[in-house]
């Protein structure tokens, strides 16, 4: 695990202190939050992966894209990738795509009402310079609610995701990466889609990974780091 600063990138130690390495990577109640299906695969599988036998995972997805026929049975294909990720609890909600800001107070309050029964050390969440509406939607309510709470960590979804200044960077092994593309390969109703594909995923990783001197790895911009 690494954190750049200044350009350089440096040992986590260098940055952040020994506690917060610990507190990141074990005995942590860590929530996954996305937009769409497939978004949290996309962006942090491999570190899903790497960490979910060592901490108590919960993902939720709010807008299952499930108005377009295409799609049909996505969430079932999610909650396919989730098991092979070790996550234990798996929320889908209904909302329409393309319109989550519309809906970010009943947004705030479900992720307030989950603050309150889960109470998350970690949260995963979409990055505020991501170009796709939803994405900023859900990134702001996670902003908004875990503001005094939790460690908050930033993804990349591929094609989205293109201003993302990554500060923070987790290596993976073979078989984290092995696993993330497995888990997205559950994805059968995107495979028509032109990013969709192993191989671009696996390309991204590796130019992370390049840009840390290891062979995978994904990248996250940190927006609040605490160590409890």
């Amino acid at each position: 695990m690494h954190v750049t600063r200044n350009n350089l990138t440096e040992p986590e130690a260098g940055a952040c202190s020994l506690g917060s390495q610990r507190a990141l990577v074990q005995n942590n109640k860590m929530l996954l939050v996305a937009a769409h299906p497939d978004d949290i695969e996309s962006g942090c599988a491999g570190t899903i992966a790497k960490y979910s036998g060592r901490n108590t995972l919960h993902s939720i997805v709010f807008a299952p894209c499930t108005e377009d026929p295409l799609n049909a049975g996505v969430i079932q294909e999610f909650q396919g990738s989730m098991k092979i990720l070790g996550v234990e609890k798996t929320i889908e909600h209904d909302f329409p795509r393309q319109v989550l800001e519309q809906n970010s107070q009943q947004i705030r309050n479900i992720l307030y009402d989950l603050k309150g029964k889960f109470d998350p050390d970690v949260v995963f969440c979409p990055s505020l310079n991501d170009m796709h509406q939803d994405h900023r939607a859900i990134a702001n309510c996670c902003h908004t609610i875990f503001r005094d709470s939790a460690t908050l960590l930033a993804y990349e979804v591929v094609r989205s995701t293109v201003d993302f200044s990554p500060n923070l960077y987790i290596s993976l092994s073979n078989e984290n990466m092995k696993k993330k593309l497995r888990a997205l390969r559950c994805y059968k109703t995107q495979y028509r889609r032109s990013y969709f594909k192993p191989s671009i995923f696996e390309a991204l990783a590796r130019l992370r990974g390049s840009q840390v001197n290891v062979k995978f790895a994904e990248a996250f911009e940190i927006v609040r780091m605490v160590d409890k």
